[in-house]
């Protein structure tokens, strides 16, 4: 296979912190945290705490009737891929909104997302249980499906190449990333929008997340600090929403038409735990073996890299095995690499994770800046040794990995590089 550098020219992002990727940026650095209380009181009951966004009107997004016709998981990935569409340089009408100066069918989608446009079911299938008799609306299962949000970007941009849809729980806008590298790779199509949603704020979802004992029901006096990655007292995940979307091309072809390069992607590596629905390997096994395998397919060592961004939920188990993970594969290395969990101020964002946090550590090879882990007061003593905690660390870094590892034993992991490492 030859590994034609992929550059990333183009990045977009509806998050918890903010509309766009410099909010998103600004507010990370700014230490914020969008944890806290739900707005709806059905969902205070499965969850105390969640990461919402409160400032997205899709309707000064999108068109009425695409609204109308589409979930809220499709409605953030369109908006997040319209950002980072444009940010590549690729201009589209409102009205018309075809992409100008590309080829449809050279254009692909990968995208992410565990659970597609669920909210939308549920709420259907809750009115039919209310009133048997009444009418299932025609727009129930295209509004709900997991590859609506593909679908939806595809059908409004004239993308007529790949349009794949990964369902691999949290690491499945990682998992997108990396298959759209592969595509890139192999010359499939010379471009593709890569990245992932989710908005998942149902009493269903919320409800079995709890029982599994996945969620945060306690914390701290102050609401926004009950996702604590890392630290001894963390009690679950904070669910969050969001979507975030990556262009990217061959870095050749980028210069060519004079793009703006970002960063480069040059690693990729997916496995599987073999070992519960739920829980991850206890000694991190799996996780162990995606980054292995990513590091082989960037042609890395351990001690090539300059900043890890942890997939750390704040879950007691999935914690320590990811530690114990980073731990089994970077050895005595892992004393000198930062690392951080950025999902103490955004939450979980599911489907969407991998992608947002692949933005943040983009942004930090771009700025010099390492994001923080908020909320750790106490590390647990199997964390990793050098924990960016205090705040933003100003720190030169060229390359950076971000880890993905979702139910079911799905792990996607990822390396970026400073395309000046490569003459980008």
């Amino acid at each position: 296979m030859k590994r034609r550098p992929v550059a990333v020219t183009g990045m977009g992002a509806v998050t918890p912190l903010g509309l766009g990727v410099p909010a998103l940026w600004r507010a990370v650095m700014d230490r914020r945290s969008a944890v806290g209380p739900p707005a709806d009181a059905r969902i205070a009951r499965f969850a105390p705490v969640v990461a919402e966004i409160r400032d997205f009107s899709p309707v000064d997004h999108l068109p009425k009737k695409l609204v109308r016709d589409t979930d809220r998981n499709t409605q953030l990935a369109l908006a997040a891929a319209a950002e980072a569409l444009a940010d590549a340089g690729w201009t589209a009408d409102r009205a018309a909104p075809h992409l100008r100066g590309i080829d449809g069918e050279r254009t692909g989608i990968a995208w992410g997302t565990a659970f597609g446009g669920i909210p939308s079911y549920e709420e259907e299938a809750a009115r039919l249980v209310k009133n048997p008799e009444s009418r299932v609306g025609p727009r129930v299962v295209s509004k709900s499906i997991p590859n609506a949000a593909a679908a939806a970007i595809a059908m409004r941009y004239g993308i007529r190449g790949p349009a794949m849809t990964y369902t691999t729980a949290c690491a499945a806008s990682a998992n997108a990333l990396g298959e759209a590298l592969q595509w890139l790779w192999l010359d499939v199509v010379d471009r593709v929008v890569a990245g992932g949603s989710e908005s998942l704020f149902t009493p269903t979802a919320l409800g079995g997340l709890r029982s599994a004992g996945a969620l945060a029901v306690e914390g701290p006096e102050d609401p926004e600090s009950w996702c604590r990655p890392f630290d001894v007292d963390r009690t679950g995940m904070v669910m969050g929403e969001g979507a975030a979307a990556l262009v990217l091309e061959p870095l050749d072809r980028a210069a060519a038409r004079g793009a703006r390069v970002y960063a480069v992607l040059i690693g990729y590596g997916a496995s599987n735990d073999a070992y519960h629905e739920t829980a991850p390997h206890p000694e991190g096994e799996g996780a162990a073996a995606a980054m292995r395998r990513a590091l082989v397919s960037a042609d890395l060592g351990p001690g090539d890299i300059g900043y890890i961004n942890a997939h750390a939920t704040s879950t007691p188990a999935g914690d320590r095995a990811e530690s114990l993970a980073l731990r089994r594969v970077y050895g005595e290395h892992l004393d000198r690499i930062p690392v951080s969990s950025t999902k103490g101020g955004l939450g979980h964002l599911l489907g969407a994770a991998g992608a947002v946090e692949s933005i943040l550590c983009v942004k930090a090879l771009e700025t010099g800046w390492i994001p923080p882990t908020l909320h750790c007061r106490h590390p647990d003593p199997d964390a990793p040794p050098d924990l960016v905690r205090d705040g933003p660390r100003r720190q030169r870094v060229e390359v950076a990995m971000s880890n993905s590892f979702g139910f079911g034993g799905q792990n996607g992991v990822l390396i970026w590089a400073d395309s000046r490492l490569i003459g980008g």
